[in-house]
């Protein structure tokens, strides 16, 4: 334990002055900066990476390594991507032969970038950034290699490494390891990712409580339209969803009310704008579009009795759509000849979590078997 800590101790020192390119076209004071773009980049923390390279761009406008992270961030998608054009407009006769290096890497085709892994490595040993470059979730011991050779840059290796044990990269799945590697990584760097990775670890081990407490820590380095908000907000989600489910089958009560009385003031609470809803009915008729006017419409039939039972709610990964299964049991009174018609159906309905709250989507009936639900209506 006392080698481990002296360890982060000197990691800790060297990455205040750590500098992933060493020799830059930058000035002096640019380079740092932009080598923190590069730290930011790296652990796939784009943002205040865009933001540490323009803010080296301040301090020298020609500043490559600047740019070139700029370009990194930047989607290599031919049709919508902006990478190309990011290094088209670089004047690589300024670069550094060591920036010049990740140039080329990032112009080079997916199929030559293998090759140009092993030889710009080989050219730039003691680089950093160029032998990172070289790491592969398709070989998770790459991480540790680099971590090995470069341990005061190894936040985003040890965070991968977390992956690694967590996935089964390393033999069998070791939770124990995964923590204590995403924790070095929470040391060796001050940023939101290590933080959004943790809660992922807990959130695979079904612990929704840290996951969401970690979560919103990597919220919390900035909260305004945070990229990590939506797991955020999934796993308050997950925490809450017996209540949730609670509210869920009770909004489908209440929606079932509604329509057995007509009462479209009630019934249009849970509807959307922006959302068609569809249904099925116990008539087996087909699929259709349900509207105020099916809410509205005179019906062949009153409702005497309509109660649900053994309800289930079922979410998405997500938390955003729900699904209900449930009984139906009642009975009506047919109009034309005032007959009472025992009614038992199962059915399902779709709910969707709009900023506005659950709202429906789908729902569909079926009679039970040997059982009757609705009658053929026009």
């Amino acid at each position: 334990m006392k080698n481990l800590l002296t360890l982060l101790a000197l990691c800790f020192t060297l990455i205040l002055n750590a500098q992933w390119i060493k020799d830059t076209s930058c000035n002096k004071k640019a380079s740092l900066v932009a080598n923190k773009a590069i730290e930011y980049a790296l652990n796939l923390e784009y943002l205040p990476a865009f933001g540490a390279a323009n803010s080296a761009l301040l301090i020298d406008k020609d500043c490559g390594c600047a740019k070139l992270t700029l370009a990194f961030i930047s989607s290599s998608n031919p049709k919508w991507g902006n990478r190309a054009k990011k290094l088209k407009e670089i004047n690589t006769s300024k670069l550094t032969s060591e920036e010049k290096g990740w140039y080329d890497y990032m112009s080079a085709s997916s199929d030559n970038k293998k090759t140009l892994e092993t030889s710009l490595v080989s050219k730039f040993p003691k680089s950093p950034l160029i032998n990172y470059l070289a790491t592969s979730v398709n070989d998770f011991n790459s991480f540790k290699v680099f971590a090995k050779k470069f341990p005061a840059y190894s936040s985003s290796a040890h965070n991968m490494i977390s992956y690694g044990y967590m996935n089964g990269a390393y033999g069998e799945k070791n939770e124990v390891e995964a923590m204590k590697y995403v924790k070095l990584a929470q040391k060796l760097h001050d940023g939101p990712n290590s933080y959004d990775s943790m809660a992922e670890h807990y959130a695979s081990m079904g612990d929704y409580k840290n996951a969401l407490k970690t979560q919103l820590k990597a919220v919390d380095f900035g909260s305004f339209s945070s990229p990590y908000m939506r797991y955020a907000q999934v796993y308050s989600a997950k925490t809450d969803a017996a209540n949730i489910s609670e509210k869920i089958m009770a909004n489908q009560k209440a929606l079932q009310k509604a329509q057995t009385t007509s009462d479209y003031e009630s019934y249009k609470k849970f509807e959307h704008p922006e959302i068609t809803v569809t249904a099925g009915d116990s008539n087996l008729n087909p699929f259709y579009v349900y509207t105020k006017e099916d809410v509205t419409k005179e019906t062949p039939i009153t409702w005497e009795v309509f109660e649900f039972s053994d309800m289930k709610t079922y979410f998405s990964p997500d938390m955003k759509t729900a699904v209900v299964s449930f009984e139906a049991d009642g009975a009506y009174v047919v109009k034309a000849t005032n007959k009472t018609v025992s009614y038992a159906t199962r059915g399902s309905s779709t709910w969707v979590n709009t900023d506005d709250g659950w709202k429906i989507l789908h729902t569909s009936f079926a009679p039970r078997k040997g059982k009757v639900g609705i009658p053929q209506m026009n």
